[in-house]
């Protein structure tokens, strides 16, 4: 399978002038260990993320790389304190859409994802996939679009809460198809995910590697997934362009920040040592594994890949009228 891995020279060649002292500050750090804030439990895709990454840095570096679990609030009690940190590079956050673009369209937050932040890496993409309950009669998405649209009442579908990224995903889809679905909002990802399971929903949009564990048990029919490509993880699910849902872009991004104000030395080693993680064969299969899609690239570009983010979940949140 291609990965979109965005791949940096990795050597650095720093002015000398007036950047000595960072230069000496980056190339000593880490000197004590690092933690990396997750806004969600242990288990999840973004936790598996966290994990994967903080063991290959601290592999790297000869230095812990610990992952926090902070969850609450769709991931906005986690980053709130990472706006609190101090700047120094020991402190950084496993930043997804849920938390911050996808949070900041619906609602006022005590923190700006694009002035409180320091954005580091762009580590994955996170392919999303539609799942139905195994008993509907549909076997592919055009079916289910049609069946969709003639039922009545409307059919349900769940989401682990108001504004996360599979509940933004699904009402992208109904814009696009004109389907006219219930949204059933839960405490979390296994009532939501046991719920479809069950019958009591009909529909479930998330993450593809929360579906991986059940997309062969025949408990769910899993449709169409969000990634360019078909991955190899789930090899007979098609694309949505595949399935006739063109263009149908969910960047569900996982990438590295710090707090706003970190050292650009440091900033840069971390990206470059991310971007040395990302090149590594070993990693690239296990994103793959997990249904990820390795990105890579420079600060500057996740710094304009946040923002223009922000913009597209802001005009869904618009177009479909969502409130908390």
């Amino acid at each position: 399978m291609k990965t979109k891995t965005i791949l940096k020279a990795l050597p650095l060649i720093f002015p000398i002038v007036g950047l000595l002292g960072g230069a000496a500050y980056a190339k000593d750090y880490p000197e004590r260990p690092v933690r990396i804030i997750v806004g969600f439990a242990p288990g999840g895709a973004n936790d598996i993320l966290a994990r994967l990454i903080a063991k290959e840095l601290g592999d790297l570096w000869g230095e812990t790389v610990l992952v926090e679990n902070k969850p609450g609030a769709n991931g906005a009690i986690a980053f709130e304190q990472l706006a609190r940190a101090n700047p120094d590079g020991y402190t950084l956050g496993l930043g997804t859409a849920g938390p911050t673009t996808m949070n900041q369209a619906l609602q006022k937050l005590p923190f700006d994802i694009l002035t409180d932040f320091t954005p580091i890496v762009h580590l994955v993409d996170m392919p999303h996939a539609l799942a139905i309950n195994a008993k509907l009669p549909p076997e592919t998405l055009a079916e289910f679009i049609e069946y969709a649209k003639e039922s009545d009442p409307p059919l349900a579908y769940s989401s682990p809460g108001v504004g996360n990224s599979g509940h933004l995903a699904m009402e992208m889809l109904k814009q696009r198809t004109q389907m006219d679905l219930t949204h059933a909002a839960y405490r979390g990802a296994a009532p939501a995910l046991n719920d479809l399971i069950a019958g009591h929903v009909q529909a479930y949009f998330t993450s593809a590697a929360a579906l991986l564990p059940h997309a062969d048990t025949g408990t769910i029919k899993v449709l169409a997934i969000t990634s360019d490509e078909s991955m190899a993880s789930l090899p007979k699910v098609p694309t949505m362009s595949q399935t006739g849902v063109e263009q149908f872009e969910l960047p569900v991004y996982g990438g590295l920040l710090g707090p706003q104000g970190m050292p650009p030395e440091v900033v840069e080693k971390i990206n470059q040592s991310a971007l040395e993680v990302l090149a590594s064969p070993t990693f690239l299969e296990a994103l793959e594994n997990n249904a990820m899609v390795a990105v890579g690239g420079s600060p500057d570009e996740f710094s304009q890949f946040l923002a223009s983010d922000l913009k597209r979940w802001q005009q869904v949140v618009k177009e479909a009228n969502i409130e908390l």
